[in-house]
């Protein structure tokens, strides 16, 4: 029994998963309460991708064979790949409790604090991991993964690379690699990465679209439609490729294939914030402007709700104030963040990841406007919004601090559903007017390069402290730069949106 059982865990290591099954079944009918038996077909299910049948398997191996930090480790797993995070969580703490000095379950934890969005206590974890094995290449990459975004892509790139001299042949790696190098400007290193990771894996669909954008990116636009179109023929279901197709179409000047394939892309993912936009501005190239403004509902679809003094608080300027304070006291407070249209300002991370503060009370504030903008809305028959709206609204809240002439470029929010801003603090030199709209939001417009008129109806909104505004996540926008030595704290969020399918 035990070399058959040798045997299967070999098959498992060299993943020829098929042959492993086979050999299992006969032994699962004649030792059904073999715990060690158990554990392999746990194993097995794991790496078959049966995240549910793995999780039930793994608790049979403990109830047959007791705890064990084998054992809890791989139920961990089986919990993660089912999405149940902190459950996982807690029995890698379990199998941690048996032996501390696995590396591999603090690495286990750390991907999994970072799942949670609990950076610091990941990295601290994964640190630890890589204190019992230097060159753990799962705790090199996902340490990695945490220094990108928190804005250190030459660190993340040392770690990747570092990753990757322990374990050469993962593609996944290099495609990490290669993101971190396009965030540290190195182009052509991050080119040579994501090929590399193609010539080990042809089938990944995210990195064929990391390398259109990065060949884009340094000019050689018609080598990155082919990129782009590659990417769609390889996951024929997949609206994410033909949405980079189209905008590469829109500025190689030809809006009517752009439309085209944004309308394919359409049936595949409705209603998908790029895929509208799009189709906005490809429709407006195409002088079909009756279409193009029907989509873009500046004038019915834009809402301002203005806030109600909350509980515990004297006035809403007190309210505002601890808002302020918050905001500018944040650990995650940074200057132009990397990947954001913020410019001349700061911005944070998720306020609703850490100590909420008085961010709880404006969370609670959004999700009744946001109960009242469905209320008031009639679907229209034909058009994208509102779609498929969200059962429960999953929320992701960040302030935007900014100083002289701060301001946003136009940019859409493409994970969202429908998005908003609440104004915190106000310039003095705000303008009044719409002919004088400094610090005010701007929406309609897309970014030069997209655009063939800059003639295209806009609408300008005034800020108003206490208020905020709810918006379609399509909806191009930007914020107008301001004189002046004041500071303007706004708080954008947005309600995720439904996956498609």
């Amino acid at each position: 029994m035990e070399k058959d059982l040798a045997a299967v865990s070999d098959l498992l290591k060299r993943h020829q998963l098929a042959a492993a099954r086979e050999a299992l079944s006969s032994l699962v009918h004649e030792r059904p309460e073999d715990p060690e038996l158990a554990d392999v077909l746990a194993e097995l299910l794991l790496l078959e991708r049966s995240p549910e049948a793995a999780v039930q398997a793994a608790r049979q191996a403990l109830r047959l064979g007791g705890e064990s930090a084998d054992r809890l480790d791989r139920l961990g797993r089986c919990l993660n790949n089912l999405g149940e995070l902190g459950e996982a969580e807690r029995v890698f703490r379990q199998a941690l409790s048996h032996d501390p000095s696995r590396a591999e379950t603090c690495t286990n934890l750390g991907h999994v604090l970072r799942r949670q969005r609990r950076l610091g206590e990941a990295e601290e974890t994964l640190l630890r991991a890589l204190e019992m094995n230097p060159g753990h290449p799962r705790a090199l990459r996902t340490l990695g993964m945490i220094r990108l975004v928190s804005g250190e892509p030459a660190e993340a790139a040392r770690l990747l690379r570092q990753a990757l001299q322990n374990d050469p042949g993962e593609p996944g790696l290099l495609g990490h690699l290669g993101i971190a190098l396009h965030r540290s400007g190195d182009l052509e290193a991050a080119e040579g990465a994501y090929r590399a990771a193609l010539e080990k894996d042809d089938t990944n669909t995210e990195t064929w679209m990391n390398l259109g954008i990065t060949l884009q990116e340094a000019g050689h636009l018609e080598e990155a439609i082919r990129v782009y179109e590659t990417a769609g023929t390889r996951s024929p279901t997949n609206a994410a490729p033909r949405h980079r197709l189209a905008e590469a179409l829109l500025i190689a000047g030809k809006p009517e294939r752009a439309l085209a394939i944004a309308e394919e892309a359409e049936t595949l993912d409705p209603g998908h914030p790029t895929g509208v936009a799009i189709r906005i501005v490809a429709l407006q190239a195409l002088r079909r402007d009756d279409e193009a403004r029907r989509l873009l509902g500046l004038d019915t679809l834009i809402d301002g709700v203005d806030l109600e003094c909350p509980p515990g608080y004297p006035n809403l300027t007190a309210f505002n104030r601890a808002l302020a304070n918050h905001v500018l006291t944040h650990p995650t407070l940074s200057f132009e963040p990397e990947g954001h249209a913020t410019r001349r300002g700061r911005h944070t991370r998720d306020l609703l990841m850490d100590e909420k503060g008085p961010v709880a009370i404006l969370e609670d504030a959004v999700i009744r406007a946001v109960d009242g903008y469905l209320q008031r809305r009639t679907p229209v028959a034909d058009h994208p919004f509102p779609g498929p709206v969200p059962r429960r609204h999953r929320l992701t809240m960040w302030a935007v601090v900014m100083e002289t002439e701060g301001h946003q470029l136009p940019h859409i929010h493409p994970s969202a559903w429908l998005s908003g801003v609440y104004y915190v603090q106000l310039p003095e030199t705000l303008g009044s007017r719409q002919e004088d709209a400094a610090g005010w939001i701007e929406f309609g417009l897309a970014p030069d390069e997209l655009r063939s008129s800059p003639d295209m109806p806009v609408r300008l909104v005034e800020p108003v402290e206490g208020r905020m505004y709810l918006f379609p996540s399509y909806l191009y926008h930007r914020t107008i730069p301001f004189p002046g030595d004041h500071r303007r704290i706004s708080i954008a969020f947005d309600v995720l949106r439904r996956p498609a399918g």
